[in-house]
């Protein structure tokens, strides 16, 4: 094993300046001493641990993961989805000696005064809107990566890693039309421009189906203004009209399921509903939830591969689109 006293002989100091070196006490040290004791400490392999990576390589070794959600009605630690998307990223970056910094519900200055401050190597950034997106990209000049943007930004430093929405809302809607639903719902958590491609697909499926559906069947439940128990208090009258109701996410579903229960309703004997996501609660739920999956560890995957490949200097494919899928189950009837 390599000692401090290894490599001050080596490169004929003093232990003391080999670790004014190591603890970033410069000043104590010329800048032509400074650079062999670090090109020593990096050809040795000495201390291969986290700081004497970022000694030599000037990295922290972190990435921050920032989620923005400006709705004190929801904890993003609570969210399934979310849960599940930290855990994939962490164990991903873990695999290439990087680590995770969450950075939760912060403006995009704050986002970047973090970064800096923790002098992150990249950003992936989760929920954020085009705006905040640009601004932070703007100031931050290392490598970022966004999941579920629903928009497309080309930017050279920039990877957009995404799911096919529009797909599928489309799919959910041709299998609700396929087993007779023609009055039916979609609900949504806003009415944002950029996030519509669900509710679009959705809506041209049954178009295409010869069935007409229109803007009043676009229910919007917003959290950032808005409980969700109030919401569905709200909207409950127009529910209980429609056979079947698409919900933009298995969280909305399921608190849709219970919640018609508690109002003397029966999922799917009354009206049918499906989800998004496929949550791992989606299967444990009563009925079990049809639901439209999407892969959370592909999209972790792919967001590290791009982030690594930036990190390179590597080229990368600035916008990756991936697949989802119908997983049918107990929630919603053939009419």
């Amino acid at each position: 094993m390599v000692r401090i006293k290894d490599i001050a002989k080596t490169c004929g100091v003093s232990t003391a300046t080999v670790s004014y070196v190591l603890h970033g006490k410069y000043e104590k040290v010329s800048k032509e001493v400074r650079e062999r004791i670090e090109a020593e400490i990096a050809e040795s392999g000495y201390i291969t641990n986290q700081s004497a990576i970022n000694l030599v390589s000037r990295c922290s070794g972190l990435i921050g993961v920032a989620v923005m959600d400006s709705s004190d009605k929801k904890d993003i630690m609570g969210d399934p989805y979310f849960s599940i998307l930290f855990s994939y990223l962490e164990k991903e970056f873990r695999k290439r000696d990087k680590y995770i910094l969450i950075i939760l519900d912060q403006s995009p200055e704050r986002v970047v005064k973090d970064a800096l401050r923790w002098n992150l190597d990249g950003l992936i950034l989760s929920n954020y809107t085009r705006e905040a997106m640009i601004a932070i990209s703007q100031e931050f000049v290392k490598p970022i990566v966004t999941i579920d943007a629903a928009f497309v930004y080309e930017y050279d430093k920039l990877v957009q890693v995404f799911i096919d929405d529009y797909d599928g809302g489309y799919k959910i809607g041709s299998y609700l039309a396929s087993i007779g639903h023609t009055n039916v719902a979609m609900l949504d958590d806003n009415d944002e421009e950029d996030t519509r491609h669900r509710w679009r697909g959705f809506r041209q499926s049954f178009i295409d189906n010869g069935i007409e559906i229109d803007e009043s069947s676009h229910f919007i439940i917003d959290m950032k203004t808005e409980d969700l128990q109030e919401g569905l208090d709200r909207i409950y009258p127009a529910l209980i009209e429609k056979s079947a109701v698409f919900c933009i996410s298995d969280f909305y579903a399921l608190r849709v399921i219970k919640y018609l229960n508690e109002h003397g309703k029966t999922v799917p004997e009354d009206i049918s509903v499906a989800g998004y996501d496929d949550i791992l609660f989606s299967k444990l739920s009563t009925p079990e939830l049809t639901t439209i999956r999407q892969n959370v560890r592909q999209k972790a995957e792919s967001a590290v591969d791009s982030m690594m490949k930036m990190i390179k200097n590597k080229p990368v494919e600035h916008n990756i689109k991936l697949p989802v899928e119908l997983v049918i189950r107990e929630s919603c009837r053939q009419l």
